[in-house]
Protein backbone atom coordinates (compact mmCIF):
# COMPACT_ATOMS: atom_id res chain seq x y z
CA UNK A 1 0.00 0.00 0.00
CA UNK A 2 2.82 2.25 0.89
CA UNK A 3 4.17 1.97 -2.77
CA UNK A 4 1.04 2.02 -4.40
CA UNK A 5 0.76 5.20 -2.60
CA UNK A 6 4.21 6.43 -3.68
CA UNK A 7 3.67 5.55 -6.94
CA UNK A 8 0.24 7.72 -7.39
CA UNK A 9 1.98 10.52 -5.79
CA UNK A 10 4.91 10.32 -7.83
CA UNK A 11 2.43 10.28 -10.92
CA UNK A 12 0.80 13.25 -10.08
CA UNK A 13 4.01 15.22 -9.89
CA UNK A 14 5.83 13.70 -12.71
CA UNK A 15 2.41 14.62 -14.84
CA UNK A 16 2.09 17.59 -13.92
CA UNK A 17 5.47 18.31 -14.50
CA UNK A 18 5.49 17.70 -17.82
CA UNK A 19 2.67 19.74 -18.60
CA UNK A 20 3.89 22.67 -16.63
CA UNK A 21 7.56 22.61 -18.79
CA UNK A 22 6.03 21.75 -22.01
CA UNK A 23 3.99 24.84 -21.77
CA UNK A 24 6.61 26.95 -20.65
CA UNK A 25 8.39 25.82 -23.83
CA UNK A 26 6.13 26.37 -26.53
CA UNK A 27 4.60 29.28 -25.27
CA UNK A 28 5.81 31.38 -28.36
CA UNK A 29 6.13 29.97 -31.28
CA UNK A 30 6.72 33.26 -33.60
CA UNK A 31 10.35 32.53 -34.14
CA UNK A 32 9.80 29.76 -35.81
CA UNK A 33 7.86 31.74 -38.71
CA UNK A 34 10.25 34.94 -39.03
CA UNK A 35 10.71 34.45 -42.30
CA UNK A 36 7.55 33.21 -43.23
CA UNK A 37 5.72 36.25 -43.92
CA UNK A 38 2.48 35.07 -41.45
CA UNK A 39 0.37 37.63 -40.13
CA UNK A 40 -0.10 38.38 -36.02
CA UNK A 41 -3.35 37.18 -36.56
CA UNK A 42 -2.76 33.35 -37.05
CA UNK A 43 0.96 33.56 -34.94
CA UNK A 44 -1.43 34.51 -31.91
CA UNK A 45 -3.76 30.92 -33.15
CA UNK A 46 -0.07 29.21 -32.64
CA UNK A 47 0.13 30.37 -28.58
CA UNK A 48 -1.13 27.55 -26.01
CA UNK A 49 -4.71 28.06 -25.76
CA UNK A 50 -6.76 26.86 -22.78
CA UNK A 51 -5.83 27.45 -18.80
CA UNK A 52 -3.22 25.09 -17.70
CA UNK A 53 -5.85 23.25 -15.51
CA UNK A 54 -7.46 21.86 -18.75
CA UNK A 55 -4.15 20.83 -20.22
CA UNK A 56 -3.43 19.32 -17.07
CA UNK A 57 -6.26 17.12 -16.68
CA UNK A 58 -6.99 16.54 -20.55
CA UNK A 59 -2.85 14.93 -20.40
CA UNK A 60 -4.00 13.10 -17.00
CA UNK A 61 -7.29 11.64 -18.73
CA UNK A 62 -5.18 10.94 -21.85
CA UNK A 63 -3.14 8.77 -20.25
CA UNK A 64 -5.44 6.95 -18.02
CA UNK A 65 -8.42 6.38 -20.45
CA UNK A 66 -5.32 5.36 -23.72
CA UNK A 67 -7.82 8.31 -25.69
CA UNK A 68 -5.57 9.41 -28.89
CA UNK A 69 -3.60 12.31 -29.14
CA UNK A 70 -2.01 13.28 -32.01
CA UNK A 71 1.59 15.49 -32.86
CA UNK A 72 1.89 18.23 -34.49
CA UNK A 73 2.01 16.42 -37.95
CA UNK A 74 -0.84 14.52 -37.58
CA UNK A 75 0.63 11.66 -36.12
CA UNK A 76 -0.28 8.92 -33.37
CA UNK A 77 1.77 9.68 -30.09
CA UNK A 78 1.59 6.34 -28.83
CA UNK A 79 2.34 4.64 -32.08
CA UNK A 80 5.17 7.16 -32.20
CA UNK A 81 6.91 6.57 -29.34
CA UNK A 82 6.35 2.86 -29.62
CA UNK A 83 8.04 2.94 -32.90
CA UNK A 84 10.98 4.71 -31.44
CA UNK A 85 11.20 2.67 -28.32
CA UNK A 86 12.42 -0.55 -29.85
CA UNK A 87 15.36 1.10 -31.92
CA UNK A 88 16.28 2.91 -28.56
CA UNK A 89 15.99 -0.14 -26.13
CA UNK A 90 17.90 -2.48 -28.72
CA UNK A 91 20.69 0.38 -28.86
CA UNK A 92 20.76 0.95 -24.69
CA UNK A 93 20.95 -2.97 -24.07
CA UNK A 94 23.62 -3.48 -26.06
CA UNK A 95 25.36 -0.30 -24.92
CA UNK A 96 25.23 -1.09 -20.80
CA UNK A 97 25.72 -4.51 -20.95
CA UNK A 98 28.51 -4.37 -23.03
CA UNK A 99 30.31 -1.22 -21.49
CA UNK A 100 29.20 -3.53 -17.71
CA UNK A 101 30.86 -6.47 -18.86
CA UNK A 102 33.76 -5.03 -19.87
CA UNK A 103 33.87 -2.46 -17.29
CA UNK A 104 34.02 -5.15 -14.40
CA UNK A 105 35.68 -7.85 -16.45
CA UNK A 106 38.61 -5.83 -16.98
CA UNK A 107 38.68 -4.67 -13.33
CA UNK A 108 39.25 -7.91 -12.13
CA UNK A 109 41.38 -8.80 -14.61
CA UNK A 110 43.78 -5.85 -14.36
CA UNK A 111 43.62 -6.64 -10.33
CA UNK A 112 44.35 -10.71 -10.94
CA UNK A 113 46.85 -9.97 -12.97
CA UNK A 114 48.69 -7.83 -11.25
CA UNK A 115 49.91 -5.47 -13.99
CA UNK A 116 50.11 -1.72 -13.09
CA UNK A 117 50.90 -0.75 -16.75
CA UNK A 118 47.30 -2.42 -17.44
CA UNK A 119 45.68 -1.17 -14.52
CA UNK A 120 47.44 2.69 -15.64
CA UNK A 121 46.32 2.79 -19.07
CA UNK A 122 42.73 1.22 -18.24
CA UNK A 123 42.47 4.06 -15.46
CA UNK A 124 43.81 6.84 -17.75
CA UNK A 125 41.28 5.43 -20.84
CA UNK A 126 38.80 5.83 -18.68
CA UNK A 127 39.06 8.95 -16.99
CA UNK A 128 39.93 10.70 -20.80
CA UNK A 129 36.63 8.64 -21.56
CA UNK A 130 34.32 10.41 -18.93
CA UNK A 131 36.58 14.26 -19.53
CA UNK A 132 35.20 14.00 -23.24
CA UNK A 133 32.28 15.24 -24.50
CA UNK A 134 29.91 12.02 -25.97
CA UNK A 135 29.91 13.84 -29.49
CA UNK A 136 33.70 14.43 -29.72
CA UNK A 137 34.06 10.24 -29.13
CA UNK A 138 31.13 9.95 -31.64
CA UNK A 139 32.79 12.10 -34.37
CA UNK A 140 36.00 10.24 -34.02
CA UNK A 141 34.55 6.55 -34.07
CA UNK A 142 32.67 8.05 -37.60
CA UNK A 143 36.19 9.65 -38.78
CA UNK A 144 37.83 6.17 -38.52
CA UNK A 145 35.46 3.62 -38.90
CA UNK A 146 33.45 5.52 -41.39
CA UNK A 147 35.53 7.94 -43.38
CA UNK A 148 39.02 6.22 -43.08
CA UNK A 149 38.11 2.68 -42.89
CA UNK A 150 34.87 2.36 -44.56
CA UNK A 151 33.85 -0.82 -42.72
CA UNK A 152 30.72 0.41 -40.28
CA UNK A 153 27.65 2.64 -41.67
CA UNK A 154 28.20 5.92 -40.66
CA UNK A 155 24.09 5.53 -39.09
CA UNK A 156 20.78 4.88 -39.18
CA UNK A 157 19.38 1.75 -38.23
CA UNK A 158 17.95 -1.71 -39.96
CA UNK A 159 16.29 -3.72 -38.01
CA UNK A 160 18.86 -6.48 -36.19
CA UNK A 161 21.81 -5.58 -38.49
CA UNK A 162 24.64 -5.48 -35.47
CA UNK A 163 26.37 -3.12 -38.07
CA UNK A 164 23.95 -0.06 -37.72
CA UNK A 165 24.77 -0.16 -34.06
CA UNK A 166 28.10 -0.82 -33.54
CA UNK A 167 29.12 3.44 -33.54
CA UNK A 168 26.88 4.85 -31.16
CA UNK A 169 26.89 1.81 -29.23
CA UNK A 170 30.65 1.82 -28.54
CA UNK A 171 30.16 5.71 -28.25
CA UNK A 172 27.39 5.17 -25.76
CA UNK A 173 28.81 2.28 -24.11
CA UNK A 174 32.13 3.63 -23.44
CA UNK A 175 30.95 5.54 -20.93
CA UNK A 176 29.28 3.04 -19.30
CA UNK A 177 32.34 1.25 -19.14
CA UNK A 178 34.56 3.90 -17.85
CA UNK A 179 32.18 4.72 -14.34
CA UNK A 180 31.89 0.92 -14.37
CA UNK A 181 35.56 -0.06 -14.60
CA UNK A 182 36.32 3.16 -12.03
CA UNK A 183 34.01 1.81 -9.70
CA UNK A 184 34.67 -1.91 -10.03
CA UNK A 185 38.26 -1.45 -9.16
CA UNK A 186 38.34 0.41 -6.09
CA UNK A 187 35.66 -1.99 -4.65
CA UNK A 188 37.64 -4.95 -6.03
CA UNK A 189 40.15 -3.80 -4.18
CA UNK A 190 38.87 -2.95 -0.86
CA UNK A 191 37.02 -6.66 -0.76
CA UNK A 192 39.94 -8.14 -1.37
CA UNK A 193 41.15 -6.58 2.57
CA UNK A 194 37.99 -7.89 4.07
CA UNK A 195 37.93 -10.90 6.45
CA UNK A 196 35.50 -12.69 4.29
CA UNK A 197 38.46 -12.59 1.65
CA UNK A 198 41.37 -13.64 4.07
CA UNK A 199 39.08 -16.31 5.53
CA UNK A 200 38.37 -18.08 1.37
CA UNK A 201 42.23 -17.90 1.39
CA UNK A 202 43.27 -19.62 4.69
CA UNK A 203 41.05 -22.33 3.41
CA UNK A 204 43.19 -22.66 0.14
CA UNK A 205 40.51 -20.84 -2.81
CA UNK A 206 42.53 -20.25 -5.65
CA UNK A 207 43.52 -16.25 -6.58
CA UNK A 208 40.71 -16.88 -9.69
CA UNK A 209 37.90 -18.70 -8.07
CA UNK A 210 37.92 -15.61 -5.13
CA UNK A 211 38.64 -12.94 -7.96
CA UNK A 212 35.80 -14.04 -10.60
CA UNK A 213 32.98 -15.49 -8.36
CA UNK A 214 33.05 -14.43 -4.42
CA UNK A 215 34.29 -10.89 -5.19
CA UNK A 216 31.98 -10.11 -8.51
CA UNK A 217 28.79 -11.73 -6.15
CA UNK A 218 30.23 -8.92 -2.97
CA UNK A 219 30.03 -6.01 -5.35
CA UNK A 220 27.11 -6.97 -7.44
CA UNK A 221 24.24 -5.73 -5.46
CA UNK A 222 25.62 -1.77 -5.40
CA UNK A 223 26.64 -2.70 -9.68
CA UNK A 224 23.37 -3.60 -10.48
CA UNK A 225 22.41 -0.15 -9.28
CA UNK A 226 24.91 1.54 -11.55
CA UNK A 227 23.82 -0.71 -14.52
CA UNK A 228 19.85 0.27 -14.09
CA UNK A 229 20.69 3.78 -13.82
CA UNK A 230 22.68 3.59 -16.75
CA UNK A 231 19.99 1.60 -18.55
CA UNK A 232 17.78 4.11 -17.71
CA UNK A 233 19.00 6.92 -18.49
CA UNK A 234 19.44 5.82 -21.94
CA UNK A 235 16.53 3.96 -22.76
CA UNK A 236 15.25 7.75 -22.23
CA UNK A 237 16.99 8.71 -25.35
CA UNK A 238 20.96 9.55 -25.84
CA UNK A 239 19.96 12.93 -27.73
CA UNK A 240 23.31 14.00 -29.03
CA UNK A 241 24.51 10.66 -30.36
CA UNK A 242 21.04 9.65 -32.03
CA UNK A 243 21.05 12.66 -33.99
CA UNK A 244 24.71 12.32 -35.07
CA UNK A 245 24.07 9.11 -36.27
CA UNK A 246 20.59 9.71 -37.47
CA UNK A 247 19.44 7.13 -35.25
CA UNK A 248 15.21 6.71 -35.04
CA UNK A 249 15.05 6.63 -31.36
CA UNK A 250 13.28 8.55 -28.42
CA UNK A 251 16.40 11.27 -28.28
CA UNK A 252 15.85 11.87 -31.77
CA UNK A 253 12.05 12.22 -31.07
CA UNK A 254 12.90 14.77 -28.43
CA UNK A 255 15.37 16.60 -30.34
CA UNK A 256 12.34 16.82 -33.21
CA UNK A 257 9.72 18.10 -30.66
CA UNK A 258 11.86 20.26 -28.81
CA UNK A 259 12.78 22.16 -32.13
CA UNK A 260 9.23 22.04 -33.47
CA UNK A 261 7.51 22.88 -30.16
CA UNK A 262 5.61 19.83 -30.48
CA UNK A 263 3.24 20.01 -27.04
CA UNK A 264 1.99 16.73 -26.85
CA UNK A 265 4.87 14.79 -27.90
CA UNK A 266 7.12 16.60 -25.49
CA UNK A 267 4.57 15.98 -22.44
CA UNK A 268 4.53 12.28 -23.49
CA UNK A 269 8.30 12.11 -23.68
CA UNK A 270 9.12 13.85 -20.43
CA UNK A 271 6.06 11.20 -19.16
CA UNK A 272 8.04 8.30 -20.42
CA UNK A 273 11.50 9.37 -19.75
CA UNK A 274 10.33 10.10 -16.21
CA UNK A 275 8.41 6.99 -15.66
CA UNK A 276 11.03 4.72 -17.45
CA UNK A 277 13.40 5.79 -14.72
CA UNK A 278 11.06 5.34 -11.86
CA UNK A 279 10.42 1.97 -12.87
CA UNK A 280 14.25 0.77 -13.31
CA UNK A 281 15.49 2.45 -10.00
CA UNK A 282 12.46 0.87 -8.46
CA UNK A 283 13.69 -2.72 -9.93
CA UNK A 284 17.21 -2.01 -9.10
CA UNK A 285 15.97 -1.54 -4.83
CA UNK A 286 14.39 -4.86 -5.22
CA UNK A 287 17.05 -7.11 -7.10
CA UNK A 288 19.52 -5.33 -4.75
CA UNK A 289 17.69 -6.34 -1.66
CA UNK A 290 16.69 -9.99 -2.92
CA UNK A 291 20.24 -10.85 -4.30
CA UNK A 292 21.49 -9.33 -0.73
CA UNK A 293 19.43 -11.45 0.98
CA UNK A 294 20.47 -14.61 -0.43
CA UNK A 295 24.20 -14.03 -0.47
CA UNK A 296 24.34 -12.77 3.87
CA UNK A 297 21.27 -15.59 4.53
Amino acid sequence: MKEFCKFILFFILLSFFSVFFTRVRIQDKEFLHADSGITLTDLEKLKTSGSFVSSYSDFVISLVTYREVLTASGENVRHHLLDRFLPTAYLALFSVFSGSFCGVFFSILAVYLKSEPLTAALKFLSVMILSTPVFVVSVILLLVFFLKLGILPPGGFNGWDLRYLLLPGIALGSRVFARIFLYSHSEVLLTLDSPYILFLRSRGFGEARILFKHVFLKIFPLLIILILVDLSSLLSGAIIVEEIFFFPGIGKSMYQGIKSMDENLLRFLLFYSGFIFYILIFLSKKIQTSVTGKLFN
